[in-house]
């Protein structure tokens, strides 16, 4: 496995400086034929129609660098300075390994049929709890409770597990990720269902886990480099704004990828308002 991981680095890495180089050429060739007057009257509409295809190839292929290999590097690269190490790298890459981040939160008898990595652009989740105390971010049940809202949100990228079964929606984090948390947000219980605390919660674990029916709408739209973009809104009013990626990673250990995505999109996209 330690030798698949580094042969798809360095097949990233080496991806990324060949479209760098082809974008390179694209672009000087085309300086040269801009920087190469002709006489008055006398342009070739041949050398035109030319240097459009170059400019255009030279841009699809900073595109693919910069919007697709650089995205996958970078996050390589963070896991492996914040985990220390090669084989924390592309741990999240792993079937396995997404399998068991799911399990904590399948709901009795529930089988996962198709599974994904993702990414989350945005997200936005809320909950109403009645007769608990809250402790830093875990709730525990009290008669002398009250009832605490909250809503959790993160406005910038991370990564996710996205799976479905037969009857529910599971969007789990990769890794623990920080979120904003507002107990003083506007939520109103008309929309929000109130839970009775029974036992201790964390609210980390808040907006993880959804039946299918609570999908009010799903606006699937093609994204760049055959990626689909995927909003969803709850009937809660809770939304996720999903990036699924065309690759399920380079080390290949998520052989499965492009047929659980079009699994997950076939399931989601039966679900748009």
């Amino acid at each position: 496995m330690d030798e698949d991981r580094e042969k798809s680095k360095k097949a990233a890495i080496g991806l990324f400086s060949a479209c760098l180089c082809i974008a390179a050429v694209c672009f000087g060739v085309f300086a040269y034929l801009a920087l190469t007057k002709p006489a008055p009257g006398e342009v070739n509409p041949r050398v035109v129609t030319i240097a459009k295809i170059l400019v255009m190839t030279g841009i699809l292929f900073l595109a693919l660098a910069f919007g697709h290999l650089l995205p996958v590097l970078i996050s390589h690269k963070k896991r492996e300075q914040g985990e220390g190490g090669e084989n924390a790298m592309s741990e999240i890459f792993d079937e396995k390994r997404m399998r068991q981040q799911f399990a904590p939160y399948l709901p009795a008898g529930e089988t996962v049929r198709a599974g994904i990595h993702a990414i989350a652009k945005e997200s936005t989740v809320r909950g109403i709890f009645s007769g608990c105390i809250l402790d830093d971010l875990t709730l525990f049940p009290s008669e002398r409770g009250g009832t605490i809202k909250v809503q959790k949100s993160k406005q910038s990228t991370y990564d996710v597990y996205i799976g479905i079964t037969s009857y529910y929606l599971l969007i789990v984090e990769c890794e623990e990720y920080m979120h904003l948390y507002d107990f003083d947000a506007d939520i109103g219980a008309r929309a929000v269902a109130v839970t009775e605390v029974r036992e201790e919660t964390s609210l980390k674990d808040l907006g993880t886990c959804y039946p299918l029916d609570e999908i009010q709408q799903c606006e699937v739209k093609k994204g760049w480099m055959g990626s689909i973009k995927c909003n969803l809104t709850m009937k809660n009013g809770d939304t996720f704004k999903l990036l699924l990626p065309k690759l399920g990673g380079l080390g290949g250990g998520m052989p499965h990828h492009a047929q659980y995505r079009d699994q997950l999109v076939a399931c989601l996209s039966a679900r748009r308002a």
